[in-house]
């Protein structure tokens, strides 16, 4: 099914959250909770236009004070690069592992513990693994995420920036 992506702006009204449609003229609608708004904008849309509400995406927009605003793009910016390091180090192990290196060389060059290193590359490096000892035992090396990986599910995890209008 195709889907149609439709912008909800945000703006608080003492309790409540009046939420805009600009594709749609005239639509609006309220809510209490801006938790709700994704849902009531996907149904008023559906409504106004009479589509299936399973064909339209809603991107919520809320107007912020500007450190909310602040706050949002340094940790998407914060995201972007963890995400980044751990490629660069992913890509790293590779290639030392590659080249023959010996896992306790790539720990030190790449300025990461023992548990950390078996946290990237869980299934060995290089064949090394047994120069290890238990210096990996007890982590979460089979955890599946890299360290620092935020969470699956956290507010951390999210895939893009969430979008704020600074007042």
């Amino acid at each position: 099914m195709e889907t149609t992506t439709y912008t909800a702006l945000c703006e608080r009204a003492g309790r409540w959250w009046t939420i805009r449609i600009p594709q749609v003229d005239g639509l609006t609608a309220q809510v209490r909770s801006l938790e709700q708004a994704e849902m009531m904008a996907r149904q008023s849309v559906a409504r106004a236009l009479g589509i299936p509400a399973e064909s339209i995406v809603v991107e919520v927009v809320p107007e912020a004070p500007a450190p909310v605003t602040q706050a949002l793009q340094a940790r998407h910016a914060a995201r972007q690069a963890l995400e980044t390091a751990v490629q660069a180090t992913l890509n790293a192990l590779d290639v030392l592992a590659q080249e023959g290196y010996k896992f306790h060389d790539a720990v030190t060059m790449l300025g990461l513990s023992p548990a950390e290193i078996a946290q990237y590359a869980p299934d060995g490096f290089g064949g090394d693994s047994a120069s290890r000892g238990s210096s990996a035992s007890g982590t979460s090396a089979g955890s599946g995420s890299p360290p620092g990986t935020p969470a699956a599910g956290s507010p951390a995890a999210t895939s893009g920036p969430v979008q704020m209008v600074t007042k």
